[in-house]
């Protein structure tokens, strides 16, 4: 991705001679799921893959490039349900004013101090929050829902929600688990956690869907529901389209060879969606 030459120079001067006491403090956090460069050689968790290499990453910047003039830079962005801040990161690298929403206080706590490492960056703020709950009051060039939506109960309503998040003209990136067909689910590695499908009226049209048992052990599970919904990809891009989006992208080349194998196995879609202008 290449990223805005006035943004990398900011971050090469942050990173070259850094805020010694904003670093201590941000590394004195353990992150668990976002792998951030907080030096040239340094990251948030040592020895794993800088997130800029993840495929959803990947795919965003992609998303970007191809349907967002100037790949978004100066333009509003949203990162929903974004964890550690990461991806809203990587959003700001890109160019955008960034808002990222976390529920959970102790990965909001992370991406403040992600914030007050990279204050002189600008363009990156934060909010603490049930996703679900978010109004707030104004739309955006581009909303990020990225591991979210699988984990909700009724992910029907959330898309209408993402619906009025997404200016006239603007980018939903929407990466999620589909519900997979009865001729997939022997291959599936959440098959003990799924239901049989069902069919159902969620958002005031007929979807196919089965449930997931959540453990919410985890740090990355569902807020206050134990079983979330898992819809099939012709309900998502029916719902998708009553919320305003005219056109609704299957991103792909992400996985290699076996990408279609690893689709079969873990139901993970990327979907670009282009909001109709208003």
């Amino acid at each position: 991705m290449p990223y805005p030459p006035a943004i990398e120079a900011s971050l090469s001067t942050i990173w070259s001679a850094p805020d010694s006491l904003a670093r201590q403090q941000l590394q004195a956090k353990p992150f668990i799921a976002h792998t951030v460069p907080v030096t040239h050689t340094v990251s948030t968790r040592p020895g794993e893959p800088l997130i800029a290499l993840a495929p959803r990453t990947q795919a965003i910047h992609d998303a970007l490039s191809l349907f967002v003039p100037n790949g978004g830079a100066g333009r509003s962005a949203v990162d929903l349900g974004c964890l550690e801040g990461g991806l809203s990161f990587e959003l700001r690298r890109a160019g955008l004013d960034v808002l990222g929403v976390e529920g959970r206080e102790d990965n909001y706590q992370r991406c403040l101090l992600l914030k007050a490492y990279y204050a002189a960056l600008g363009g990156l703020d934060f909010h603490l929050g049930d996703v679900r709950d978010f109004r707030p009051g104004r739309t955006f060039d581009v909303v990020v829902c990225s591991g979210l939506l699988y984990h909700l109960d009724d992910p029907a309503a959330y898309i209408q929600q993402l619906g009025a998040l997404t200016s006239g003209g603007g980018l939903l990136y929407l990466d999620t688990h589909v519900a997979p067909e009865d001729c997939d689910l022997a291959e599936s590695v959440f098959r003990p956690n799924l239901s049989a499908i069902k069919t159902g009226t969620m958002g005031g049209r007929d979807v196919r869907f089965r449930t997931y048992e959540e453990d919410v052990s985890l740090p990355e599970s569902s807020i206050g529901n134990r079983q979330s919904v898992w819809m099939d990809t012709p309900s998502h891009l029916a719902l998708l389209h009553a919320a305003g989006f005219h056109r609704v992208f299957d991103m792909s080349g992400y996985y290699g060879a076996d990408e279609q194998g690893l689709k079969r196995r873990y139901h993970r879609r990327y979907f670009a969606a282009l909001k109709g202008v208003v």
